[in-house]
């Protein structure tokens, strides 16, 4: 009959959890991600042989499993890093339609939600409102940088639905450059209200910055997302 083994344990030795160090010395998983990645699954399973107890050594079925979830944990990585490739592919596939698009945009008329207008050489034609269902009395006001009122359009009484300003008539004696412009709408009941300013204006030009490209008509700079029409000339 074999004679028993003395001076061992009956009790399965067990890996030294992370911050601790075993009887041989350093923590051979020390210094290691809470994350357990592709290295580090496999220092894990380097470890767990290493500190196994040699009378009860790990059950093969029990290794064949994490040898698969290694194997899983490998074409998991693989495919992650496709994906992000991918969407790295797709993102510069969209920069560059955006980019074209908008260079098609030279030379074309568009109307845009903009609360400034160009005065000058190419600038701003005209700019409109939509006027909601209760209607009422309508002013346009333009002023410069400073906030100083320039110029006001009375359009008196409207009813619902688009209002459009000529600008020639009120930016012809102003100064080339930048001006904003503000409609205020009072109701029936004395309510007021400043519906949004749509803009209508010759594109001369696209300029490109890590925000996307951007159209450009005189000094505006018009974000190709707020261009609701473009008309050829």
């Amino acid at each position: 009959m074999t004679a028993p083994i003395t001076g061992t344990s009956s009790t399965t030795n067990k890996l030294p959890l992370s911050g601790s160090t075993s009887s041989g010395g350093a923590n051979p998983l020390a210094g290691m991600n809470d994350s357990l990645g592709e290295n580090a699954f496999m220092q894990l399973l380097v470890a767990q042989m290493t500190h196994q107890d040699p009378t009860a050594p790990t059950d093969s079925t029990a290794m064949a499993s994490e040898l698969a979830q290694f194997s899983s944990l490998q074409e998991l990585t693989t495919i992650n890093t496709t994906l992000q490739g991918q969407g790295t592919t797709t993102t510069d596939l969209a920069s560059a339609v955006n980019n074209s698009a908008a260079l098609s945009l030279i030379g074309k008329t568009v109307t845009a939600a903009s609360s400034q207008v160009a005065v000058g050489s190419n600038g701003t034609t005209t700019v409109s409102t939509t006027v909601p269902s209760t209607g009422g009395d309508l002013i346009l006001t333009i002023t410069d940088s400073n906030g100083n009122k320039v110029a006001t359009k009375d359009l008196g009484q409207v009813t619902a639905g688009t209002q459009s300003v000529s600008l020639a008539g009120l930016t012809g004696g102003l100064a080339s450059g930048e001006y904003n412009v503000k409609f205020t709408l009072t109701d029936a009941s004395g309510t007021v209200t400043n519906p949004a300013s749509m803009i209508t204006a010759k594109i001369d030009g696209v300029t490109f910055s890590s925000s996307g490209a951007e159209a450009t008509s005189g000094p505006l700079t018009i974000p190709i997302g707020s261009i609701a029409s473009v008309t050829s000339n």
